[in-house]
């Protein structure tokens, strides 16, 4: 039995006016998102141009600055300070390896106990850096002795202190003193020397 002409054989829906609108939504908000983002790398990009600009003509100032400072150096200054450098550092030096005995014979006097007297005193320096103290004395008593015994083992710039030779004579007890000193009791320090002499000056 055929259909009458009047009713269709397929049926296509068409879209709603509210489904068109949605997409015509979404499609204007990611536009104006991407020409948000175009527009922040866009003034990112300028930024970064006017920033390398400002520090390539700082840079170029500084060293127009560098280059005048250098063309007004006097060589004959230069020279005169590299002279004068030199000739600190030699006097460093040689003070740095000159014997002053005035620190050692302040802090060995100091150490000695008073009732000790010495009548020789020998110091020698050899050239491995080591000096070595040799004195004879007398004391007036073991007691005397053993005291200084523990001085020098308490202060520790004077080492390996031995006693040696000793005797009983004319109600003193002599003795043979043989140590090494530390060498900062001989090294020249100015300090030192200005404190001296400030205590001797009257």
């Amino acid at each position: 039995m055929a259909l009458p002409p009047s009713i269709p054989t397929s049926f296509v829906p068409h879209p709603s006016s509210a489904a068109v609108r949605r997409r015509s939504d979404l499609t204007g908000a990611f536009a104006f998102f991407g020409y948000g983002v175009l527009a922040l790398v866009v003034g990112l990009a300028i930024a970064v141009f006017i920033y390398n600009s400002i520090l390539s003509a700082t840079q170029a100032k500084k060293d127009a600055e560098l280059a005048q400072a250098v063309a007004a150096i006097d060589p004959s200054t230069v020279s005169g300070f590299v002279h004068l450098r030199d000739r600190l550092s030699s006097g460093k030096n040689l003070l740095g390896k000159h014997v002053a005995l005035s620190n050692f014979y302040r802090t060995f006097v100091t150490l000695m106990p008073r009732n000790t007297r010495l009548s020789a005193l020998h110091i020698t320096s050899a050239e491995t850096g080591v000096i070595t103290l040799e004195a004879t004395g007398a004391a007036k008593s073991f007691n005397a002795l053993a005291a200084s015994s523990k001085s020098f083992a308490a202060d520790g710039r004077i080492k390996d202190a031995i006693f040696s030779s000793i005797k009983v004579q004319d109600n003193a007890v002599t003795f043979t003193l043989s140590a090494t000193i530390d060498p900062s009791l001989t090294v020249f320090d100015p300090s030192v020397s200005t404190s001296a002499a400030a205590t001797t000056t009257p």
